[in-house]
């Protein structure tokens, strides 16, 4: 009898990534619960609330919605209806959906990666996906970019399949893939010329290898390079009619409620302001000042500036903090990859891959187009997430170089030098990596959080984020009085009046904890 083929090793290895990356998210998931930042409701300014108050509306009027042009690109907030619905307005589920969709993303990055360079650069790839430690904040939260950038991975690793294959269809899901792509964050159109000259270019050098390999049997390949060029340029027209037609109801839809031309969204010329204004800091931070001309030479000083910001290994927070979240929840500490381990070894990769540029040009391209669009807006650490899964794939790349060249001392003598000497210039944190409004705004979530949760009787979730507001904050009076206020609805009125009094240590005019401690006590 014959036995079953046995899986290939680095196939096992692979599994076990995705288990382990799986794990992570779960008990991340399970803490990320009892949070101050898991209920979007109660975030006010922050897009989290922005995004679950359209996915409402989007259920009660999916066309309609609220009769207005879409503001940010609309493809997650339609995304998040759906899940919505389908678990019944359960949160943590949807959180728990895409989290497995980051997941995915880390198995497309090994589809990728085994396309750029072998199976081994993919498992690699798919390694550092899994325990980076920003994908599964932002995935775990009620924000677009983990799948923005399941999407964005998605479209490339397709458009790198469909290169290599002679059909028409894989074109079809690639354009497909670039539409939904583009309703998610429409930066990624910026790819559209670079997408052009690579199959361009692929027919010019297919056609000089055929005659390189034909030179002696005289075969002409003149006709042979013009039927080649007529495929490449059906191929991309059809990228372009169904990415077109994926983008087409929006399109529609934001003309028929409001009579304006808006092919997706209108938020594009305020974020360009936030990047590009005389006084803009290169970061989120609306700005005052005149938009800078792109002829001018303070918008080139600027990009500079936020290319150097781009690289830096400080993750720039906008809506959460990661430094933050990671105190609040331990166990993204084994989460340890990091941009600044992900960016010198991924840029070493492109410089690599670039020897063979000709045969890499579609990801090269792709890729330096996700830096330069955040670069060319501004800086935070969602925005940089695809172009990250790409780096992840250059940088799985570069070590499997260095292994395969371990004999050419040289060499990897030069290589590892440039990737220390980036490391060490960029590895820079521009004050406390958790700046005070951080600090405020998680205190003012955890007041709202364990307020609304004594309302509801939630009181193991109320004790959790109270413990957990103490525990980050042990000298705020408001923390310890409100687990004051968690402790005497759980019965635990003898602690309840040591919360008290340690917050009349920390504040003595705190009235009322004065008032509710002289309660306790005449209760006694």
């Amino acid at each position: 009898m014959n036995k079953p083929p046995r899986a290939h090793p680095l196939r096992i290895v692979l599994i076990i990534l995705l288990i382990a990356g799986a794990v992570i998210r779960l008990v991340y998931l399970y803490h990320f619960r009892d949070s101050a930042f898991f209920n979007p409701y109660l975030m006010d300014k922050h897009d989290q609330k922005t995004f679950i108050l359209w996915a409402n509306q989007i259920k009660q009027h999916p066309w309609y919605v609220n009769g207005q042009p879409f503001y940010m690109a609309p493809l997650y907030p339609y995304f998040l209806a759906l899940l919505l619905t389908l678990t019944g307005d359960n949160l943590a589920s949807v959180l728990f959906i895409q989290l497995l969709f980051d997941l995915f993303t880390c198995y497309l990055l090994f589809l990728l990666g085994r396309q750029i360079g072998g199976v081994r650069t993919g498992i690699i790839a798919a390694g550092l996906g899994c325990f980076y430690r920003t994908f599964i904040v932002y995935s775990g939260t009620f924000l677009s970019d983990g799948l923005i950038t399941w999407f964005y991975v998605g479209f490339i690793t397709t458009a790198l399949w469909a290169s290599k294959n002679n059909r028409f269809f894989p074109w079809v899901l690639t354009g497909i893939l670039l539409g939904l792509a583009i309703l998610a964050k429409p930066t990624i159109a910026l790819y559209f010329p670079f997408l052009l000259a690579g199959l361009v270019l692929s027919v010019y050098f297919k056609s000089e290898t055929v005659l390189a390999t034909n030179q002696q049997k005289k075969v002409p390949v003149e006709r042979k390079s013009t039927g080649r060029l007529m495929i490449s340029l059906r191929n991309f027209v059809g990228v372009v009619l169904f990415s077109s037609l994926a983008v087409l109801p929006v399109t529609w839809r934001n003309f028929s409620v409001s009579h304006q031309f808006v092919p997706i969204c209108t938020n594009g010329p305020v974020n360009w302001a936030i990047g590009n204004s005389s006084d803009s800091l290169g970061l989120f931070c609306y700005p005052r000042g005149d938009l800078l001309s792109p002829l001018s030479l303070a918008f080139w000083k600027l990009q500079l500036t936020k290319t150097m910001l781009f690289f830096t290994s400080y993750e720039w927070p906008q809506n959460l903090n990661v430094y933050l979240l990671e105190q609040i929840i331990p166990v993204l500490k084994v989460a340890f990859v990091r941009f600044g381990l992900v960016v010198p070894l991924g840029m070493a990769g492109l410089f690599l891959l670039a020897f063979n540029w000709r045969r890499n040009f579609l990801f090269l391209t792709f890729t330096l187009t996700n830096i330069a669009w955040v670069i060319l807006f501004f800086i935070t650490d969602r925005y940089r997430l695809p172009a990250v899964a790409c780096l992840m794939v250059s940088a799985a790349y570069c070590l499997v170089w260095t292994f395969d060249h371990i004999g050419k001392w040289k060499a990897l003598a030069c290589l590892w030098a440039g990737i220390g000497l980036f490391a060490y210039f960029f590895n820079t944190i521009p004050g406390p990596k958790i700046p005070d409004i951080y600090i405020k705004i998680f205190a003012g979530l955890s007041k709202k959080n364990v307020t609304q949760d004594l309302v509801d009787r939630n009181l193991k979730k109320a004790y959790r984020e109270a413990l957990t507001f103490v525990r980050l904050q042990p000298n705020s009076a408001d923390a310890h009085f409100l687990m004051a206020c968690v402790l005497e609805q759980l019965g635990h009125r003898e602690a309840a009046i040591q919360a008290l009094q340690r917050t009349l240590e920390l504040d003595p005019h705190f009235n009322s904890a004065s008032n509710f401690l002289q309660e306790l006590k005449s209760l006694r």
